[in-house]
């Protein structure tokens, strides 16, 4: 098994995403709301809050698609994630995928 880890910093996306890893027969991924570390520091600690000037995008949404993946089709979902469009611009935080291998899971 491989676990995807998917980081989006564009709203518009995630619906692509999570349509993608139905499409592909994975239609229990799990959203978590999160924060860029930027983002937290910004809020936490004021004397950080000109850095938002510094940085065009990618503060204000933040989320993270878990998903378990079977061996056997991991590289085809990534496939299918690599062809949609997802803004980019200089500056801005990439939407990034990636795979963890999973040595053990138990269902419960």
């Amino acid at each position: 098994m491989q676990l995807l880890v998917v980081i989006l910093h564009h709203e518009e996306v995630l619906d692509d995403v999570l349509s993608t890893l139905v499409e592909y027969g994975f239609p229990d991924s799990v959203v978590l709301q999160s924060q860029t570390g930027l983002g937290l520091l910004e809020r936490d600690l004021p004397v950080f809050a000109g850095v938002r000037t510094l940085v065009p995008g990618g503060l204000d949404f933040c989320r993270t698609v878990f998903c378990l993946l079977e061996d056997d089709q991991a590289e085809e979902v990534l496939e299918g994630l690599r062809g949609l469009k997802i803004p980019s611009l200089p500056g801005e935080a990439p939407t990034t995928a990636f795979l963890l291998p999973v040595t053990a899971a138990l269902q419960l």
